[in-house]
């Protein structure tokens, strides 16, 4: 399959899906977000973190031998040039795919690629030998608010953005309305949708309408992003594996246009090794950070929007943590750490980081 073109909407050109949080989300949410004298205490603490913080180089240049380099180190050989995602070709029939790890286990597992699984995977990547030019990569945090980056977020080749995060209207000068690739946590799949009603939380009288109403409302949710590719990591462990492909399975058999691409748990794998040996020291990096890195190698120029971990910006203006809300991320990524590197590679011309308004 080739690459889909997806054109630059402006507001108004589209129907506006606007998503309701469910009732477990909205509990969980309401749990991370801090009370307001937590979130000044918040507040205050980043404003010294910030004024310690050293900026990025000004006058930022494309630096193709430090990108180059880069792409070299996170990833190499069969998973080179676009490569980074399973595909019949360099997945075949009866081979391994090793998990990153198992839930609450040290210990990876093989997942034996049969003929079923086979189908799921292209025959090749869809950016197989093929570089983009310009590419946005827009985080979630809340710096985007007030921003007014969407036309120049829009106006890239290739838009990536992270975890369906929203994208209301009233968003869309901040955020922009395109978007090529959208990532998905497969945990998603089962604590917004239920798993599709496989889940044992579904109960009776009417188990196959409440399956039907969850497809719906993913199928609802995903319109948002258009007909836009779904990145989601079905690699980390079994169970991450089935409910990836059971997403994948709801929209093949909806007929709907949004084509399913896993990375390769190899490629995650090497992208972990790189940045812990860059002192990034965690159970994993975040989604942020792996659609970056995945970025470099699809792209030549990589621009990035919303990456910003702090509660202040450079101006001590008070942020939320995200454009959309203020729940805190756990602890099981190291965020400070990941813009540290983020700032690094800004400076040596890898990519360009914003982390102020656009013009």
């Amino acid at each position: 399959m080739g690459l889909k073109e997806l054109p630059i909407e402006k507001p108004g050109a589209r129907q506006v899906i606007v998503r309701k949080l469910t009732k477990a989300e909205q509990k969980i949410m309401n749990k991370y977000t801090p009370q307001e004298s937590a979130a000044q205490k918040i507040f205050l603490a980043d404003q010294t973190a910030v004024q310690a913080l050293p900026t990025e180089a000004p006058g930022w240049v494309y630096n193709k031998t430090a990108a180059d380099l880069f792409r070299n180190k996170t990833a190499s050989g069969r998973l080179s040039n676009g490569n980074i995602f399973v595909t019949q070709q360099n997945t075949p029939l009866n081979s391994i795919l090793k998990t990153y790890f198992e839930k609450g286990k040290s210990l990876s597992k093989n997942i034996k690629v049969t003929t079923k699984e086979l189908k799921r995977f292209p025959k090749e990547s869809p950016f197989k030998d093929r570089r983009f030019n310009t590419c946005s990569v827009v985080g979630n945090g809340g710096i985007l608010k007030e921003s007014g980056c969407g036309e120049e977020i829009d106006a890239s080749e290739f838009v990536f953005r992270c975890n369906t995060a929203p994208m209301d209207e009233k968003y869309w000068k901040d955020i922009g309305t395109k978007t090529t690739l959208i990532t998905m946590n497969p945990g998603q799949v089962h604590f917004r949708y239920n798993t599709f009603g496989k889940a044992k939380r579904i109960k009776k009288p009417d188990l196959r309408n409440s399956s039907k109403a969850l497809k719906g409302a993913f199928l609802r949710d995903l319109s948002a992003y258009g007909d836009s590719y779904l990145f989601i990591e079905a690699f980390l462990y079994e169970l991450s594996a089935k409910r990836a492909f059971l997403a994948q399975q709801v929209l093949l058999e909806s007929h709907a246009k949004n084509e399913v691409i896993f990375p390769h748990p190899d490629f995650v794998r090497s992208v972990h090794s790189y940045w812990t040996g860059r002192g990034v020291v965690a159970p994993r990096v975040s989604t942020g950070l792996l659609l970056v890195t995945a970025a470099t190698h699809m792209c030549e120029e990589v621009h990035l929007y919303g990456f910003w971990p702090f509660h202040s910006d450079r101006n001590n203006r008070r942020l939320t943590e995200h454009y959309f809300d203020n729940a805190l991320p756990s602890n099981s990524h190291k965020i400070n750490d990941e813009f540290k590197e983020l700032q690094r590679l800004h400076n040596t011309g890898v990519l360009r980081l914003t982390t102020s308004a656009c013009q």
